[in-house]
Formats: C-alpha cells, structure tokens, sequence
C-alpha cells in the first residue's frame, strides 16, 4: 500500500485526495475490526498529521500518525527511530517548533497497525474505548489522553472527518 500523493506535501489534488481516502480507509478498517477504532478517526489522523502522506516524516519514514519514540524506544511494529522537525504546543511556550525522535517504519500497512495497537494497548486511552460508536466522542478522549499537544487537535480531526465524510468507513 502506497499512502504518498507527489508534490507538495498538503498541495494534493482532488483526485490524490480521493484516492488516498480510499486506500487509508481498508487499512482503517482493518484495525477498526481488530482494535475497536473508528475507522474515521484513523484516516482523519492519517490525513491531518501526514498532509495527505505527502509530509516528509511520511515519505521518509512511512511514518502516518506522528508516533514518537520514548527514550529510544519503537515499539514492537517499527524499525528504529528517526529524529525530524515538528512542532509542540504547552501552556507555558504555547506553540513552537523542535526535533521529536519518531518511529520508522517499513511499509505504510506497518504505521496503521501501529498506530492501532497503540491506542488499543495503552490504558491510557481507556476511557475513548467507551465512544467506539461515537467517532467525534473517541477522538476527544484520544487527544485528552495526551496523543497530541495541539490544543485544536481533536476539532482538526472532527472537521476533517465530516469535510471528507469519512464516517462512512464505520
């Protein structure tokens, strides 16, 4: 599975858009059937934190969701770790660029089967599970459990779910 639109990265056209809707949605309904995880929510965050997998943490590492490292560690999915620009927000600073270590991956299939065993196997996330049937509701809880530090996370990914209609892989 390729998830990569050429050129710019966010500059994909309506029909690049469409196809990777498409393609993100099987992968996301994969890990809807194995982890619980509205499919919606998946593509929605594959499209946001990827720029339509067109980023350069997407191409370089097929790296969909942003997954970090945490002190060298990847995980049992990925590869390795790879430190690339991104951008952080807390109360203090507010938003700002830096360098995050972000898992590698070998195929694009490996991110989205990350990204879901993630989610599904940290308690954190606990509480989303009980919104399963509620797209709008799991993604709320997700970014409350600390998966994003944009403050608008879960509202760019709500507004990406019904711009794109992505309910519809539920």
């Amino acid at each position: 599975m390729l998830l990569v639109v050429p050129g710019v990265a966010g500059a994909a056209t309506s029909n690049e858009r469409s196809v990777f809707i498409v393609t993100a949605g099987d992968a996301a309904k994969a890990n809807q059937r194995k982890y619980g995880i509205p499919a919606s929510v998946t593509v929605a965050q594959a499209i946001l934190e990827s720029s339509w997998g067109g980023s350069d943490l997407a191409r370089k590492t097929k790296n969909h969701f942003g997954m970090k490292c945490s002190r060298g560690v990847y995980g049992i999915i990925a590869t390795g770790c790879a430190n690339s620009p991104t951008t952080e927000c807390d109360k203090q600073k507010g938003c700002y660029p830096t360098v995050g270590a972000f898992r590698v991956y070998r195929s694009v299939v490996d991110s989205f089967a990350d990204h879901g065993h993630k989610l599904y196997e940290s308690s954190r996330y606990d509480p989303a599970f009980k919104h399963s049937g509620n797209a709008d509701q799991f993604i709320r809880e997700v970014h409350k459990a600390g998966y994003a530090t944009d403050p608008g996370y879960s509202d760019k990914v709500i507004k990406l779910m019904k711009q794109y209609d992505l309910y519809r892989f539920n």
